[in-house]
C-alpha cells in the first residue's frame, strides 16, 4: 500500500525517545470519554454544536485533524508518500479521487452537505497517512500497543458505566427519551460503535498474551460485554463473532483452549450481567431480549434494515455510476425520513454515494491496505493479530451498520491497518 521509500527512515523497534504516535492514538481510542464528558445533558437539552458533536462523533473528527497537523508539523508530506506508493495505488487512488470529486460536484440534492462530506473525507485520508507516518518515526517500541489495547477497552468501559449510571440515576422508568438523550451519542445504537472494537481488542489480547494483563482484560471484557448488551446493540455481537471465526482460521492462538474458556468465561459472564440488571422501560434495551423478541420477524429482527437495502439499491440504479454524492442519504431516501445519515451497508453506502465504478475502486484501494497490512507487511505477532481482529470487526460491523460513515470508526479502523503497515517494513538500510 504505501512503499518503505515512502515512510521516514526508522529501523523497527528504534525510536526517537518521542511518543506522539502513542498520544495521537490514545488521542483517538479515548474520543468516546471526551464524547460522554462533554456532548451531555441532565435534561436532555443540547446546543446546535452538541447536537452536530453527538452526530457525527465530531470530536474523533477534532482530533484527526489536530493529528494531521502536527504531523505536518514533523515532516510529514503529503506528496512524498503519494510519489513513493506502487504504481497500482497510486493510479486508483487518483481515478477515485476523480470519481469523489465529480459526485460530489453534480450533488443536486443538498450540495453544502455533499461538501461538508468531501471535507470529512479529505480529513480521513490525510489522518490515515499522518498516523502511518508518526508510528514509523517513533518506531514500535514507543507505542505501547499493550497499554493501547487496554486504553481503548478501559474507554468503552467508562462510557459504558456513565451510561449505565444515568439510565438508573434518572429512573428506569422515567419518560425519558432514551434512544437520543444518553450522554455523549446521538441514538442508543452508536454504542455500538464503542464496543465492538473494545471486545475485539480484548479477546485479541488474551490470545496473543495469554500471560499479561489477563485478569485486566478478562474484567474490560465482562463489563463491555454486559454493557453493550445491557444497551441492545446486536450489530456487535454479529461483528466479533464472524472477526474471531476468520481470525481462528490463520491464528493458531485463537483456537487455544485456554483462550477458547477465557472467552468463553467473560462472554457468559456478560450475558448473564446483562440480564440481571434491570433496563428502562424501552424496548431499545436488553440486545438478549431484543433477539428473542424479534426472532419470529425478519423485518423487526433486521431493525428494518432489509427495507432499507431494498430501497437503496433501488436509488443507485438511478445513478449507477458515479453516486448521489456523500452526505445524501438522508435526503434522498424516503426511508431514511431526513433522519436516517446512511443505509447501514457499507458497500451500498459507498455505491450510493460514489456509484458502481467509485465504490469499485475504494473497495480495490482497501483490498491493496488489506493485502499490505495481514499479507505481504512483517509486523510482530502481536500488532498483526490485534489489528487483523480489530479490522475485521469492524469490516463485518460495516456489513450491518454505518462504520465508514462515522469519524470516530473510520478513524479505528485505519489506525487497525497502519499499524501492520508501519511496523512490519524494515529500513532497507538498517537492515542490510
Amino acid at each position: 500500500m504505501i512503499e518503505d521509500q515512502a515512510l521516514p527512515r526508522k529501523a523497527i523497534g528504534q525510536g526517537i525517545g518521542s511518543h506522539a504516535a502513542f498520544i495521537c492514538i490514545a488521542a483517538i481510542f479515548m474520543s468516546p470519554v471526551f464524547s460522554t464528558l462533554l456532548l451531555s445533558s441532565w435534561n436532555g437539552t443540547f446546543s446546535d454544536w452538541q447536537s452536530a458533536a453527538r452526530l457525527f462523533f465530531l470530536p474523533a473528527l477534532y482530533l484527526e485533524i489536530a493529528i494531521c497537523i502536527f504531523a505536518f508539523v514533523r515532516g510529514f508530506s503529503f506528496a512524498k508518500l503519494f510519489a513513493c506508493s506502487p504504481m497500482s495505488v497510486k493510479i486508483f487512488f487518483a481515478l477515485w479521487l476523480m470519481v469523489f470529486f465529480t459526485s460530489t460536484m453534480f450533488a443536486d440534492t443538498n450540495q453544502s452537505a455533499a461538501l461538508v462530506g468531501t471535507g470529512f473525507w479529505i480529513v480521513h485520508i490525510l489522518f490515515f497517512m499522518a498516523v502511518a507516518y508518526l508510528v514509523r518515526m517513533d518506531g514500535i517500541e514507543a507505542l505501547h500497543l499493550e497499554t493501547l489495547s487496554v486504553l481503548l477497552a478501559a474507554s468503552a468501559a467508562f462510557s459504558g458505566i456513565v451510561l449505565y449510571g444515568f439510565a438508573n440515576i434518572k429512573g428506569l422508568d422515567g419518560d425519558l427519551e432514551w434512544v437520543s438523550y444518553l450522554p455523549g451519542f446521538a441514538h442508543i445504537r452508536h454504542t455500538g460503535y464503542v464496543f465492538a472494537p473494545a471486545i475485539a481488542i480484548s479477546l485479541a489480547h488474551m490470545a496473543a498474551r495469554p500471560n499479561k494483563l489477563r485478569k485486566t482484560h478478562m474484567v474490560l471484557l465482562v463489563l463491555n460485554t454486559a454493557l453493550m448488551l445491557w444497551l441492545g446493540s446486536r450489530g456487535p455481537v454479529f461483528a466479533v463473532l464472524v472477526a474471531s471465526i476468520v481470525c481462528m482460521s490463520f491464528f493458531s492462538e485463537m483456537r487455544s483452549f485456554r483462550f477458547l474458556l477465557n472467552a468463553a468465561i467473560a462472554g457468559i459472564t456478560g450475558a448473564i450481567l446483562s440480564l440481571i440488571a434491570p433496563l428502562p422501560n424501552h424496548g431499545a434495551f436488553g440486545a438478549i431480549q431484543r433477539f428473542w423478541s424479534s426472532s419470529s420477524d425478519p423485518t423487526a429482527f433486521s431493525s428494518g434494515r432489509l427495507n432499507f437495502w431494498s430501497e437503496t439499491a433501488e436509488l443507485i440504479l438511478q445513478q449507477p455510476l458515479i453516486g448521489h454524492g456523500v452526505f445524501q442519504f438522508q435526503f434522498v431516501s424516503t426511508n431514511a425520513a431526513g433522519i436516517y445519515k446512511h443505509p447501514h451497508n457499507s458497500i451500498l453506502q459507498f455505491m450510493f454515494d460514489w456509484g458502481v465504478i467509485g465504490a469499485g475502486l475504494l473497495v480495490t484501494l482497501i483490498g491493496f491496505a488489506i493485502h499490505a497490512a495481514f499479507f505481504k507487511a512483517k509486523p510482530s505477532p502481536y500488532v498483526r493479530l490485534v489489528s487483523a481482529m480489530g479490522f475485521t470487526t469492524m469490516l463485518a460491523f460495516s456489513l450491518l451498520d454505518g462504520v465508514f460513515f462515522y469519524s470516530y470508526t473510520i478513524a479505528i479502523s485505519m489506525i487497525f491497518v497502519i499499524l501492520p503497515i508501519a511496523t512490519g517494513y524494515s529500513n532497507p538500510k538498517s537492515s542490510a
